[in-house]
């Protein structure tokens, strides 16, 4: 089976090692895309454990457990990533449905390494232009 991120590998070989704590996410845009692939496939823990622990507080997990279990993840696109020592910076859209209506998610989320590990730190979603 295809990883959900977009990678075009099979989720065992991507996504599936970091779920599975296997490995850490190596950059900014893997933890970004495996938590993307952990929204697709339901892994709420997997989001809590790669959340910054400064910033956990602020994740409305009840709205995110809701989101997943209702949306069907479409696909993914980054379309900027970038990395400067222990911080990173992610744009992408998610594009998903729900009740067969189709969205699109656009997020500029942040990223902190601490000691070898990214973690998410916050998003900012961006407005839909008219």
């Amino acid at each position: 089976m295809k990883c959900p991120c977009g990678s075009n590998q099979s989720y065992e070989l991507c996504c599936g090692l970091y779920h599975s704590g296997k490995a850490s996410a190596p950059t900014a845009e893997a933890l970004m895309r495996s938590r993307y692939s952990a929204f697709a496939k339901n892994q709420m823990e997997y989001l809590r454990e790669t959340t910054d622990p400064q910033t956990l507080d602020k994740i409305d997990e009840e709205a995110n457990q809701e989101w997943a279990d209702r949306a069907k993840f479409l696909r993914l696109e980054i379309l900027n990533a970038s990395e400067n020592g222990t911080k990173g910076t992610v744009e992408f859209k998610a594009f998903y449905s729900v009740d067969d209506e189709e969205y699109v998610h656009h997020e500029v989320s942040t990223f902190r390494k601490q000691a070898g590990e990214w973690f998410f730190k916050s998003g900012k979603v961006k407005e839909a232009k008219k």
